[in-house]
């Protein structure tokens, strides 16, 4: 059996892909499942729920195990004891992380807006029918990671899949389809300050030291207000009990593409100079992956 798991405070990319990947080694005649390293959030569970289809099963281990990587190459976003299973394959539009294998694997690393891109290309180049559900999980993740096609990441690969993934799935207002998904993807109401920070963080070495970078989709800053201190708070505390160099959190206002970053940590004192009157915006920023992150990557060397 070959677990298809995605990385730690799953988004929507990394659960609709591991369920994709799985029906795809499937039509190898392989025997593969499904899993998950955290909770299922709003828009994730939206989006399941539109396509009809179930959670991967939650798995924290996978020691001995056969597994493929999708949505992520970096080990500080697998399983805590990756290192004891063997992974046999990866998908991944992200930057190319640290894991290492003792075998040859099959491996696809695209520069486009969302793993379920390439998943999508390997269906055609195989020539695997793509079921309804999939072709709603797979469209959904696309619109997801690049914001209805709003964000730098997106690619013309992206729109095409999303076209022809549109028409197997019979959705006809593509229109009002990313409306409803947006909304559920701004959704944070009732989520505590701890919860707003995992609900998409990510970790990544850098510099010899481990640092966090997570990120709040919005409709409007107003959604956060009341919970900024808890954040900074949040933050700091991940800071001390985590030995963590640098920790944040990107707060995307989607309908402005506006960021404001809340920080915290040893190396916070290289980004004061950014701050205007104490809030550090970044302008024209949607995308933790082709902005925010390459923009920390620069001023916190």
């Amino acid at each position: 059996m070959i677990l298809v798991v995605g990385h730690k405070n799953p988004d929507s990319d990394s659960i609709c892909s591991a369920i994709v990947a799985s029906d795809l080694l499937r039509a190898r005649g392989l025997e593969a499942t499904p899993v998950r390293q955290g909770e299922i959030n709003r828009e994730t569970q939206h989006i399941l729920e539109t396509a009809g289809a179930k959670q991967p099963e939650l798995r924290t281990s996978v020691a001995g195990e056969k597994i493929w990587l999708v949505d992520y190459t970096d080990l500080s976003q697998a399983p805590d004891d990756v290192k004891q299973a063997e992974i046999l394959g990866i998908v991944d539009h992200h930057r190319l992380g640290d894991v290492m294998t003792v075998n040859p694997l099959e491996a696809w690393i695209w520069p486009v807006g969302c793993t379920c891109t390439i998943l999508f290309n390997l269906f055609k180049m195989e020539q695997v029918e793509i079921s309804k559900t999939n072709a709603l999980l797979m469209m959904s993740a696309i619109l997801s990671d690049t914001v209805g096609f709003a964000s730098p990441t997106c690619t013309q690969k992206d729109k095409d899949a999303v076209m022809v993934l549109a028409d197997i799935a019979q959705v006809e207002d593509l229109d009002g389809f990313i409306r409803s998904l947006l909304i559920a993807k701004t959704n944070i109401e009732g989520l505590t300050a701890q919860e707003l920070i995992e609900k998409d963080l990510k970790a990544y070495p850098f510099n010899g030291r481990n640092v966090v970078v997570g990120q709040v989709e919005l409709a409007t800053f107003d959604q956060v207000q009341d919970t900024v201190d808890g954040m900074k708070a949040d933050l700091v505390r991940r800071c001390e009990e985590e030995h963590l160099a640098f920790a944040a959190v990107m707060l995307t206002d989607i309908t402005k593409a506006t960021t404001r970053l809340i920080y915290a940590g040893e190396w916070a004192n290289k980004l004061l100079s950014f701050e205007k009157d104490g809030v550090l915006t970044m302008e024209n920023t949607l995308s933790r992956k082709k902005q925010g992150w390459p923009w920390l990557q620069e001023h916190l060397m």
